[in-house]
């Protein structure tokens, strides 16, 4: 039986021009995509592996043919350009960012006379507020649009409460992502992916002098007030240390006080922002990591496998991977009693090591 393809989770690089998008694209990535590439480029797009020391840890004992990680897409949007300078998003970008799981701003606040930024100053504050407002207007005019046709079907369901409901949240200048919603409701938006509705992080662009200042750009209240979280590191920086041989790239960070690798904390933080969790399956052929939602079942897990193996589900055989590296090997662990036999609706724990039984 083969594995499902799973699809990595979708991350979109958003931000006006010259905030150093690619840059930081390019520095969580590994990328080598041109920088200040402006006007009609298309975007850039990789795909990495989340480090896991449990894969590796596991690799270890097990000494599997294949180790798998978990995998992240980020997608480096083009901003619009020329005399839609004022704008970050345009019709192109739209279309890409409907499948995007989660969006990150890029937000300028590093001065560089020779990066002339396009609205004349650099305002990282300004930017935010800026984009949020066409985040926001975008899905209002789709949410107008609905509610127009509704009441045209003279239709006054769940739907068109649900519609008029955010409709006038986002009124209020408010984005989607402060209104909380039911199961069923978020269901009923998925379709039209709003973006004001996505999570979204601040990702605060700053220069060399930002160095171990948390907050370089003055954003921690307006990411507050808007419900976002904020991240802060130097791009051009971090581009340039990831060029360097490996074995360099630590003392380099440590010289410079740059702490925790930019991949390692951009990822931490979009696995947060998506409440993200992985579990691990593990044997002679393959050691995986496999991404699920946090406070996804047993079954849910089992068919990120495999479909096969959520049809015919019986129990999980589990164990937390703590009690495991205790253990020293599943033999041990279950004469510990560590390993349980969980049904479809157990909730699935970040590193639970998992054999799925099944028949069908």
């Amino acid at each position: 039986m083969q594995p499902e393809e799973s699809g990595s989770m979708k991350v979109g690089l958003i931000g006006f021009a010259r905030s150093g998008k690619t840059t930081v694209f390019n520095a969580i990535t590994g990328a080598r995509a041109e920088v200040g590439a402006y006007g009609s480029r298309d975007a850039n797009i990789a795909v990495i592996k989340v480090p896991d020391a449990r894969v590796d840890a596991l690799a270890e004992i097990y000494k599997p043919k294949k180790k798998t990680y978990a995998e992240i897409e980020f997608v480096d949007i083009a901003p619009a350009e020329g005399s839609d300078q004022d704008r970050a998003l345009d019709s192109a970008a739209l279309t890409l960012l409907k499948n995007a799981d989660a969006l990150a701003h890029v937000v300028r606040a590093f001065k560089n006379d020779n990066v002339m930024h396009p609205r004349d100053t650099v305002n990282p504050v300004r930017d935010v507020q800026s984009l949020e407002e066409e985040l926001q207007l975008i899905d209002l005019i789709v949410l107008e649009k609905r509610v127009e046709r509704l009441e045209k079907e003279h239709r006054k369901d769940q739907e068109y409460e649900l519609m008029v409901r955010c409709k006038a949240h986002l009124e209020s200048g408010k984005p989607l992502r402060t209104l909380d919603f039911s199961a069923q409701d978020a269901l009923l938006l998925r379709s039209y992916s709003l973006l004001s509705q996505k999570p979204m992080m601040l990702l605060c662009n700053s220069g060399d002098d930002g160095l171990g200042d948390a907050d370089p750009g003055g954003l921690s209240e307006i990411a507050s007030a808007l419900g976002l979280d904020l991240i802060s590191f130097c791009g051009a920086l971090e581009m340039e240390v990831n060029g360097l041989p490996e074995e360099e790239r630590a003392a380099f960070r440590e010289e410079l006080g740059m702490g925790e690798e930019s991949r390692t904390r951009f990822i931490q933080f979009a696995y947060s922002m998506l409440g993200l969790i992985s579990f691990l399956t593990a044997g002679e052929p393959e050691v995986r990591a496999w991404t699920i939602r946090k406070g996804d079942h047993a079954v849910d897990a089992a068919g990120v496998i495999h479909s096969d193996i959520k049809r015919g589900f019986i129990r999980a055989e589990t164990v937390a991977y703590a009690d495991f590296m205790e253990a020293g090997s599943m033999a041990k662990a279950k004469e510990k009693g560590k390993v349980r036999l969980e049904g479809k609706d157990y909730i699935v724990q970040d590193g639970d090591m998992m054999l799925f039984r099944f028949n069908v």
